[in-house]
């Protein structure tokens, strides 16, 4: 049985181990009353990706998730581009990583509406869980990349850090032939 629980746990944290267990902590319990706090217009989302990948700027958004025992809703915020960055390619004695391209994104001027609005709109409904996640595209893959390299951070409110949602994660490119 100990044998068991051991592979078992051992799995678990093979198949999260791009998301960070931080990360995973702070957002268990996050809540109704967490969610009603937020200011909209301090969220903040970072992808980076590595060189030549690019993201498709025009399909990122935010999503949330919420649920209570009786329902499952989602809600896409459209996100702007605020900054593009290339990080260039670094070397270490025991260490390279690629260049990437950093993007940092915020809600938009509508998505910003809705967000309050959906604030307001929950704030008379119990028993809510929340969860975000970061959407996007590719624009289009260069025919030599057969994975890409990402990170997806989210920043919820002005005077913390971003948090990871994915850190290094890989996506294999699997081509039609």
């Amino acid at each position: 049985m100990q044998y068991y629980f051991r592979l078992t746990l051992m799995l678990f944290l093979a198949g999260c181990a791009s998301v960070p267990l931080g990360t995973m902590l702070k957002f268990s319990s996050f809540d109704k009353k967490d969610f009603i706090a937020l200011e909209p217009h301090a969220i903040k989302a970072k992808l980076i990706v590595d060189e030549p990948v690019k993201i498709d700027i025009e399909k990122v958004d935010l999503t949330l998730d919420a649920e209570t025992q009786q329902q499952r809703r989602s809600y896409n915020f459209p996100l702007s581009l605020i900054e593009q960055v290339t990080v260039p390619a670094n070397a270490g004695w025991l260490y390279s990583n690629a260049a990437k391209t950093e993007y940092t994104f915020k809600l938009s001027t509508e998505s910003t509406l809705n967000f309050k609005d959906l604030q307001g709109t929950l704030t008379t409904h119990e028993g809510w869980k929340f969860s975000f996640s970061i959407n996007s595209g590719f624009e289009q893959v260069p025919v030599e990349v057969d994975a890409i390299n990402f990170s997806m951070l989210l920043k919820l409110r002005k005077n913390e850090n971003y948090t990871a949602i994915l850190e290094n994660a890989t996506l294999d490119i699997k081509r039609e032939e």
